[in-house]
């Protein structure tokens, strides 16, 4: 079998990560759970990665019980989508984006289970665990750090439902960052092992679709116009989680902006890093890539050039 010896060390790596999920390590480890389970299907036949997982899968059900494998069953169908997707040496934007798609539909598919199923409550639990982070602040009374912070009930009640409804940008984000980080590690790790995949496109000339900035117009002028309907109800949820979701958008295309920038003046890479990290501080700066995507800046900055 090709690869034997790195098969099995990826099998031993995806049991430490899987048995990190009882562990407080899990906050970190989530990220990474996929980039096994992608190696070890795109550089194995199906049968031999079922040898290798299975096996996997009894160790942990033996030690944390039965019911655990369904957690690394929900995280298997995720590596599985993006390392087919690398077996068929598809387009490495495709591949993430369809890993970030069967991760968010998971999420959803667990959430309507959970809910309809299980009479799951999602926005009773967030609220329960806000409320039991906030009752120290609360019980505070009088002290400065309750006065400072003037937190009563309703400021509760307040972050919970904002909590909740903004529980599809949260999904989102989540999916594409697992999957970003999924493809970063994988992608590299794979060349090494010989096995040759398409790789994405240099950041600098990362260009989102000009309909974004119609889609962000268009739901800043219902903000503006629509009254109470913008912000309750349906739409409001829509908006709730549709603006943010487009400003970090945007807030990626400044970045490859910079990176473009630094491409053309021949910068030290450590100056459009350091821009890149100034923007995670410096919200506004999500701007520059609404004006990059809608206006030709970059074409503005070639001219200056000559």
């Amino acid at each position: 079998m090709k690869f034997h010896w790195t098969s099995a060390a990826w099998s031993v790596v995806y049991f430490l990560l899987l048995l990190s999920l009882v562990t407080p390590l899990t906050v970190v480890t989530v990220l990474f759970l996929l980039v096994p389970g992608v190696i070890l299907y795109t550089t194995l036949s199906r049968t031999s990665f079922i040898l290798h997982v299975v096996p996997v899968l009894l160790l942990l059900s033996f030690l944390l019980g039965p019911y655990f494998i369904l957690l690394p069953l929900y995280f298997l169908v995720p590596s599985i989508a993006m390392g087919h997707m690398y077996k068929k040496r598809a387009p490495a934007m495709r591949t993430l984006l369809v890993g970030a798609a069967a991760i968010l539909g998971e999420f959803i598919l667990l959430l309507l289970v959970s809910t309809v199923f299980f009479d799951f409550n999602l926005a009773q639990t967030i609220e329960n665990i806000i409320n039991s982070a906030a009752s120290p602040l609360r019980d505070m009374t009088g002290s400065n750090l309750a006065t400072s912070l003037n937190w009563s009930e309703e400021k509760t009640e307040l972050l919970s439902d904002l909590t909740v409804r903004m529980i599809p940008f949260t999904m989102t984000v989540t999916s594409l960052a697992m999957a970003t980080v999924t493809h970063a590690i994988t992608r590299p790790t794979l060349g090494s092992l010989g096995q040759i995949t398409p790789k994405m496109k240099p950041f600098r000339e990362l260009k989102l679709p000009r309909s974004l900035v119609w889609y962000y117009c268009i739901g800043l002028i219902i903000q503006l116009f629509a009254g109470t309907a913008a912000r309750d109800g349906f739409l409001g949820t829509v908006l709730l989680n549709l603006m943010p979701l487009l400003q970090f958008g945007f807030m990626i295309q400044a970045a490859g902006f910079f990176f473009y920038l630094a491409h053309v003046k021949k910068w030290n890479l450590t100056i459009p890093i350091l821009l890149t990290i100034a923007i995670l501080f410096i919200r506004p700066l999500w701007i520059i890539g609404l004006f990059d995507i809608a206006f030709p800046l970059r074409d503005m900055v070639t001219r200056s050039r000559r």
